[in-house]
C-alpha cells in the first residue's frame, strides 16, 4: 500500500452504469490485482472528509495506467467523477485482498452485477488468454450493462436485464445454472442481493447430493464484497461483515472473500458494530 498522486489521463461516461476514469498511477499499477481498491480522496480540502473506494477496472502494468468506475453518488462521488484530463487524484492504495484463479482452472465463469463489473473485467482480461473465461453480468437495464466491444474477444460475453431490453430477461441468477456444470472455477462481485442470491445456491448445492452438476464451483466460489467503508485500514470498523469465523472487516480481511464464509440471512449490512 502506497500513497500516490495520480493524474487523469481520460474520462468517459458508460451510460448509466457511471463514469470511466483512466489515472495514471505506475506505484500502485504495480502492485494492485484484481479484486482490490484504491481509496480516493474526494476533494482537495477535507469536505468532504472521508475517502471513496473503488476496485480497479483496468490494472497495465506496462503503461502504469489504472482504470475506475465510478458512480457520481452524493458530493465525494460528483467531485471524483467531474475531473478531467490532466487533474490530480490523491490515492491510496492496493488495498484489501485479491481473487485466486487455479492453475489447474481450464473453464472461469465470472459473474458481475452494476459496478461489480470492474474486478470481473479485470479477471478476463488477464485469464482469456490462458483458459476459457465466461462473463455473465446483470443490470436493471441495458444501459448498466458493460459495452461489449470493451472486452477481449476470446470472453464469451452473457448478459441479463430485469427489464428485457437486452439479453436474457431477469437477473444473473437466472442465467447462472446453465453454465456450473461447464465451469470449474467461479469468481462474482456485485451488489449484496446479487451475492446473496448466488449463497443461496450454494447451500441448496451444499444439502444436495455430490452428483449434482456444478457442485463443487459453488461450494468453491469466491466472491468481492461491495460495502460501504470509512477509513479503509481496518480501524474504524465501519465495513464488517458477518462470517463463519465472526465479524470481518470487508477493508482488510476483504473484500475477497469464499463464498461459503460469507452469513448472508441477516439482510443486506449497513453497519455492523465491532
Amino acid at each position: 500500500m502506497i500513497l500516490e498522486t495520480g493524474r487523469v489521463v481520460a474520462t468517459e461516461r458508460i451510460a448509466d452504469l457511471g463514469t470511466v476514469i483512466v489515472v495514471s498511477a505506475p506505484g500502485i499499477a504495480s502492485r494492485a490485482h484484481a479484486g482490490q481498491f484504491v481509496h480516493v480522496r474526494p476533494g482537495e480540502r477535507f469536505d468532504p472528509l472521508l475517502r471513496r473506494p473503488y476496485s480497479f477496472n483496468v490494472i497495465d502494468r506496462r503503461t502504469g495506467e489504472l482504470e475506475l468506475i465510478v458512480k457520481p453518488l452524493g458530493p465525494g462521488g460528483e467531485w471524483i467523477a467531474g475531473r478531467r484530463g490532466g487533474d490530480a487524484l490523491d490515492l491510496l492504495g492496493p488495498l484489501g485482498t485479491s481473487f485466486v484463479v487455479r492453475r489447474s482452472a481450464s473453464n472461469l465463469l465470472l459473474v458481475a452485477g452494476g459496478t461489480g463489473i470492474a474486478p470481473m473485467k479485470v479477471l478476463a482480461e488477464q485469464e482469456s488468454a490462458k483458459r476459457n473465461v465466461t462473463l455473465i453480468m446483470g443490470g436493471r437495464s441495458i444501459h448498466y450493462l458493460w459495452p461489449a466491444h470493451r472486452l477481449p474477444t476470446a470472453v464469451e460475453y452473457v448478459t441479463t436485464t430485469e427489464d428485457g431490453s437486452f439479453g436474457v430477461h431477469g437477473r444473473v441468477t437466472d442465467a447462472l445454472p446453465q453454465y456450473l456444470a461447464w465451469a470449474d472455477q467461479l469468481c462474482a462481485c456485485g451488489p449484496w442481493p446479487m451475492l446473496a442470491a448466488i449463497g443461496r445456491m450454494r447451500e441448496e448445492a451444499e444439502r444436495a447430493t455430490s452428483l449434482l452438476r456444478g457442485r463443487d464451483v459453488l461450494l468453491d466460489a469466491q466472491i468481492a464484497v461491495e460495502q460501504h467503508m470509512g477509513c479503509a485500514m481496518g480501524v474504524c470498523r465501519a465495513c464488517v461483515i458477518v462470517t463463519d469465523d465472526g465479524n470481518a472487516r470487508v477493508c482488510r480481511e476483504g473484500p475477497v472473500f469464499s463464498l461459503g464464509d460469507v452469513r448472508f440471512e441477516g439482510g443486506e449490512p449497513a453497519t455492523v458494530g465491532a
